[in-house]
């Protein structure tokens, strides 16, 4: 279980980091927010790698079991399907609390700080926001930035644009980086500014160093995503779409524990003459089932037809189980 889980975390790793990575080339990320963003997604997908992980790897240890006549001597010698699910329930029924624990508070909590690191992304304006060679405007709108190339310090490299009640000015300079006095400023190095008053007059100023304000105040975050609730918010709530996704956050707990056992009959079935057919047919079962879980909880309207729809999925997947176990009990 462990090691299926390692391999798909590290799979997801992959991708989700690519994805991220050009997401920073193309400066929709920056990259002080990678690593975290990253961190998020993972954690968040692990309320459906863990069982997976779990279905599988029983899957893969009790079909090696059967492979090496292990398991048939194990069967002779009295070791039913009944008593390797009473030596296997343990590992299910904990499975089946940690996924409980990422649905209902984990993931719902990682998905809550994931919005809020990205409306910071869209609102605050600090210098790592400030991409090269486009316009930014400030929050309020009284400021406008173009800079050529925030990295490296050339003639008129930073221009802006900024408006008052009382005059507008422009500020040229060669440079830009952090302030050392407050993390809310940006320090333009060796430039000039020209202020233009309503009378007509104006002034100008050279400067080896000025701290100018970018950011305002982030506005607030108000994140109505169901799938950043935890599962005591949802219940707060009244309204078809929070009663969908408590359903579909206890089905996948109550899909855990009922593919938790499926597996030990998959593992039995062509085991000695395709080791890797079970696994086909096994992934058929599981994605079947958690597709149809989201699928149940998005198609209807009315709380009975949810219920009844998901209610009589389990069922169905129940008896699928059941006899499997006592099929596969029945042959050697």
């Amino acid at each position: 279980m462990l090691s299926v889980l390692l391999i798909l975390s590290l799979i997801l790793f992959a991708n989700t980091g690519l994805r991220l990575m050009e997401d920073v080339n193309d400066g929709g990320i920056p990259s002080v927010f990678l690593l975290q963003l990253l961190s998020l997604k993972i954690i968040q997908y692990f309320s459906l790698l863990i069982p997976i992980s779990l279905f599988f790897g029983i899957i893969i240890a009790l079909n090696k079991l059967y492979v090496s006549n292990e398991m048939v001597i194990m069967k002779i010698n009295g070791y039913s399907n009944k008593l390797i699910s009473a030596i296997l329930t343990r590992m299910i029924v904990i499975t089946a609390i940690i996924v409980m624990l990422f649905n209902c508070f984990i993931t719902p909590y990682t998905v809550d700080i994931r919005s809020e690191i990205e409306h910071r992304i869209i609102h605050e304006q600090k210098i790592y926001s400030l991409r090269d060679k486009n316009f930014t405007i400030s929050n309020d709108g009284s400021k406008v930035i173009y800079i050529n190339n925030k990295n490296k310090l050339t003639t008129a490299n930073v221009f802006i644009k900024s408006k008052t009640n009382e005059s507008n000015s422009i500020s040229i300079s060669s440079g830009i980086s952090t302030s050392e006095s407050s993390d809310d400023l940006i320090k333009l190095v060796e430039g000039k500014s020209y202020v233009f008053n309503p009378d007509g007059s104006f002034s100008s100023t050279e400067y080896l160093n000025q701290d100018i304000l970018l950011s305002n105040e982030v506005p607030k975050n108000i994140n109505n995503d169901l799938e950043s609730k935890s599962i005591l918010q949802l219940l707060q709530l009244d309204d078809i779409f929070s009663f969908s996704e408590i359903l579909k956050r206890f089905s996948m707990i109550i899909a855990t524990l009922i593919l938790g056992y499926l597996a030990i009959p998959l593992s039995h079935i062509n085991a000695r003459e395709d080791k890797y057919r079970n696994i086909f047919i096994a992934a058929f079962f599981y994605f079947s089932y958690i597709v149809l879980i989201n699928i149940f909880t998005k198609s209807f309207d009315t709380r009975v037809y949810i219920s009844f729809s998901l209610i009589t999925l389990h069922i169905i997947y129940l008896y699928i189980t059941f006899k499997f176990l006592n099929y596969t009990n029945r042959t050697r």
